[in-house]
């Protein structure tokens, strides 16, 4: 990358940069006391404690190297290597798995001092032998973990990520090294290409040179969007200051070093933005004799937001551009951070974690406290992202607007609510009108409403997805939509996005024994011949999913009127009518076949009792039935007064099986 050399002057001071790293992997499923297994030329032994959370395995070893034990269990676990004599200089690369984890070690019998020749970044990088052990000397730009060491070194030619760094052949000891960025440092350790990513694993330090530069504190960056200053407070020991920003980077500018109390200030002028936010990295260097003391920093600016579709969206080139999209949450995988599909009409994108917070660096598990749910509409702002070669929402996306917060309701609340409600709703998909723009009823077990229009996405009006929705009658649907109303006809207004489904089942359910368009409404079987027990002297109606010409024999007795609520997919809602006078009422009733249910009475939408009902093997199939009853099947109701006039009392399957019989039922 070209360079743009701003000035160079004479300052004094060093050492780190001082900032927010990334915290890169952790090796937490396996630990060793040491990765470097040497042993003498006339031979001998090596002990080196395996701390791992699961079953590991040692591969890879050497025929000369003799390992106890090869594997073994979570835990802390001592593993001897020995070897005999050797003639000649012996090593080898093997690995300690655990699950699908590494651990590289290496096995060093030297016969002779052999060193290992000086190794660029770029050689490293490009034409590098995964477990070849390499020696490269760099500078130490930025410091991702000091509890294992991982942190990346720069030379001429390019930078080397190092993953784990040794203290006298000891991991995790990092810090005693005292390494800080601008370190000038040579190290040595085997490579490793781990998911794309070249490293040098646990490397052991040969040489430290302290910088002669320290890049103390930035000031106000990322910087507005209207442009700005940033200011650079550095210590430089000796030598001659420069300032490098890449020829790409125009729009910043540096002023010419002075001197704040002893350090060296450096300011960094941005001009304003119109464009999407941008950064670049600007080297603060000091040379002495020749040789650079380089402190890296990353300088960035607001940018303008673009709003787009998700298609746009997923055209557009990874970077830091701040991009503005709107769409319903689905898929929610991780309430913590934030992790859903975010999709409209042109497509859907992964959202790799969201914040309620616009100026966070990381994610600040704010997400929790946001109220967003799948179904709901959001308004977010993030960057073109990608991982493993799918486009996905990142940089820390942030919440700008909560455009339909959509709560959880059954059809009876929603039908409750003011129209212009946001909810979201399940049930039964029935009578399907038009399979092109998704218009049906929507029933669950407290009433039934009319979805006008049903799409894939959040859009302003229809645009014909349902068809691909591959849904029909029976279906269980979860949608959101908008309580509505057409001619004072009560609906989900249109269009209403769905959620998910779940297919309607098969079997015994009756099907064809819907009597679609004959509901035999007012039919009360009063011409049934059949007297006693098991008769009754009211009438049947029905209201959704009933049906009231069919019979049973019940206990050897032939041609009992039934009224038969629900399908296997749908409850049921049927009624009876009670004369005048009346003060007490009994009736038989039981569930489908390995299916108990519940019953629910109303009067005038009011609830006057509930009864939980028994399984019985003979509802099952189409009538006629043959049932058995006992006792306990036969129930009673007794009413506060008589009644003063002819009453409809209504009868639902609620909460548990859709199905249930009624026969026997008597006013009394």
């Amino acid at each position: 990358m070209k360079l743009r050399h701003i000035f160079t002057a004479l300052a004094a001071a060093a050492l780190t940069l001082v900032g927010c790293q990334e915290e890169l992997k952790v090796l937490d499923e396996v630990q060793v006391s040491q990765s470097l297994v040497a042993i003498p030329v006339e031979g001998g032994q090596v002990e080196v404690t395996v701390n791992a959370n699961d079953a590991w395995e040692i591969t890879g070893a050497p025929e000369w190297l003799t390992v106890s034990p090869a594997a073994g269990t979570a835990g802390e676990t001592v593993v001897t290597f020995s070897a005999g004599e050797a003639a000649e200089t012996r090593e080898a690369v093997f690995y300690i798995n655990v699950g699908e984890v590494q651990q590289v070690m290496n096995a060093l019998q030297m016969a002779e001092k052999v060193e290992t020749p000086l190794s660029t970044c770029a050689e490293v990088n490009n034409n590098g032998v995964d477990g070849k052990v390499y020696r490269v000397k760099g500078t130490v730009t930025s410091i991702a973990n000091t509890q294992y060491g991982n942190w990346y070194l720069q030379d001429d030619t390019g930078t080397v990520y190092i993953y784990g760094t040794l203290y006298n052949g000891a991991t995790q000891q990092f810090t005693k090294l005292g390494l800080e960025v601008g370190d000038i440092v040579t190290v040595e350790g085997p490579r490793k290409n781990y998911n794309g990513t070249i490293e040098l694993v646990d490397v052991t330090v040969l040489s430290i040179e302290k910088s002669l530069l320290k890049l103390e504190k930035i000031i106000s960056t990322p910087l507005p969007l209207e442009g700005g200053v940033a200011t650079a407070l550095l210590s430089v020991k000796a030598g001659e200051f420069s300032v490098e920003i890449p020829e790409d980077a125009a729009w910043l500018t540096a002023g010419e070093p002075t001197d704040v109390a002893g350090l060296t200030c450096v300011e960094l002028t941005a001009a304003p933005n119109e464009g999407g936010a941008r950064s670049t990295t600007v080297t603060f260097k000091t040379t002495v004799d020749g040789k650079d003391y380089i402190a890296p920093a990353e300088i960035s600016q607001l940018g303008a937001i673009k709003a787009v579709t998700v298609a746009d969206f997923l055209a557009a080139a990874e970077g830091t551009a701040l991009y503005e999209l709107t769409g319903i949450v689905k898929n929610l995988k991780n309430t913590t951070y934030g992790n859903f599909d975010l999709v409209d009409a042109t497509g859907s994108v992964y959202v790799y974690g969201l914040t309620g917070n616009d100026t966070v660096g990381s994610n600040d598990k704010s997400f929790a406290n946001l109220g967003i749910n799948e179904g709901d509409v959001i308004t977010i702002v993030g960057t073109r992202a990608s991982y493993s070669g799918t486009a996905q929402v990142g940089g820390t996306a942030y919440l700008k607007e909560h455009v339909v917060a959509a709560s959880v309701a059954t059809i009876a609340e929603f039908l409750a609510q003011p129209k212009g409600t946001w909810c979201k709703l399940t049930g039964t998909l029935a009578n399907l009108k038009s399979d092109v723009y998704g218009n049906f009823d929507l029933v669950d077990e407290t009433a039934s409403v009319y979805v006008y229009g049903l799409t894939t996405s959040f859009v302003a009006k229809n645009d014909k997805s349902f068809a691909n929705l591959g849904l029909k009658e029976g279906d269980v649907v979860t949608l959101v939509g908008k309580r509505d109303a057409y001619n004072d006809q009560d609906q989900v207004g249109g269009p209403a996005y769905y959620i998910s489904h779940v297919a309607g089942t098969t079997g015994d359910d009756n099907t064809g024994d819907d009597n679609t368009g004959d509901d035999n409404t007012g039919d009360d079987n009063t011409g049934s011949e059949v007297t006693g027990d098991y008769a009754s002297n009211v009438a049947f109606g029905t209201v959704s999913s009933a049906y009231v010409d069919g019979v049973a024999t019940v206990n050897g007795v032939e041609n009992v009127a039934t009224l038969k609520l629900g399908t296997s997919k749908l409850y049921g809602e049927g009624t009876i009518t009670l004369p005048a006078g009346t003060t007490e009422v009994t009736y038989y009733a039981v569930a489908w076949k390995n299916n108990p249910s519940k019953l629910e009475f109303s009067v005038g939408g009011s609830v006057v009792g509930t009864q939980e009902i028994a399984a019985n093997d003979g509802a099952t199939s189409n009538s006629p039935y043959t049932i058995t009853v006992a006792d306990t099947d036969k129930y009673t109701f007794t009413l506060a007064s008589a009644l003063e006039a002819e009453t409809v009392v209504t009868i639902k399957t609620v909460e548990t099986g859709f199905r249930a019989i009624l026969f026997g039922v008597q006013a009394k």
